[in-house]
């Protein structure tokens, strides 16, 4: 027997990753410099040099079998302690090395964070639309209901009400995404501070936690004056993931991290 529940979830097309092959079919049709393709967040750039470099001198200069071999299950600690060292730098905070858990990409810390949190068999997702369309199997695949809430308009904006009026006492999170995918639009400091109004009196109404989930691999990929808001400076019940696919032209090499800061509640269970 086949669970079905899964069959039904692996089965359903990607409209992404049937774009993506429809991309690659056209190119060898027509040639690559012909076809612009805007499915998968593949780079159009290059890695940095000094990426490259390292790599390159990793991999000659040291022990080859512990290079290629295990981690500690939360990755090594001076892996973590430099995440956190760069963190703290930029964002003005004091993040330990025990807080942050390397991961394979952004996807992965996701799935994790989710199974961590449906403690119940009717635990509630929220998500703003528009959102990445895995975020649907993500959640659903790792016990917990995913809920649409619209964002507004024109903006794309953050709508703080329609999030207050979808949170029921089954509500566990919010999963964020910003700079968004695939609106490009960054939520503003503003409507995260209304956001975290409406958590915290939501999660005091309910008597649990309700968590911001917080998916930032295009944190780095702005414009002009634009800032990003660091969601964890905001509020404390935030947990982020991350990848440096998009940073650093690195999405085949799945390196990301979950950040799980000390201040946010039942960290050192999660």
């Amino acid at each position: 027997m086949i669970n079905s529940e899964f069959l039904a979830l692996g089965s359903s097309p990607s409209v992404i990753r049937e774009l993506f092959a429809y991309g690659l079919a056209q190119s060898e049709k027509i040639g690559a410099e012909n076809v612009y393709d805007y499915s998968l967040g593949n780079p159009s750039i290059p890695s940095p040099p000094k990426v490259n470099d390292s790599i390159r001198a990793i991999l000659s200069d040291t022990d080859s079998i512990r290079i290629h071999g295990y981690s500690m299950a939360a990755g090594f600690p001076e892996t973590r302690e430099a995440i956190a060292a760069d963190l703290s730098s930029r964002f003005s905070l004091d993040v330990r090395g025990s807080e942050i858990f390397v991961t394979c990409g952004a996807a992965p810390a996701l799935i994790s964070a989710v199974k961590a949190l449906a403690v119940r068999t009717d635990s509630e997702i929220l998500i703003p639309a528009p959102f990445f369309p895995e975020y649907i199997p993500f959640i659903s695949s790792n016990g917990a209901i995913p809920v649409i809430i619209p964002a507004s308009e024109p903006d794309f904006q953050l709508d703080a009400q329609a999030v207050a009026r979808a949170i029921t006492e089954r509500t566990q999170a919010i999963l964020i995404n910003s700079p968004n995918n695939p609106s490009g639009v960054v939520y503003s400091e503003s409507c995260l501070r209304a956001l975290a109004d409406v958590l915290k009196e939501a999660s005091g109404r309910y008597g649990h936690p309700i968590y911001i989930l917080a998916d930032e691999p295009y944190r780095e990929l702005v414009y002009g004056s634009v800032k990003v808001p660091f969601i964890p400076t905001i509020y404390d019940n935030t947990i982020v993931c991350y990848s440096y696919s998009k940073s650093l032209s690195l999405p085949g090499e799945r390196i990301g991290y979950v950040y799980v800061p000390s201040a946010a509640e039942d960290s050192s269970k999660l």
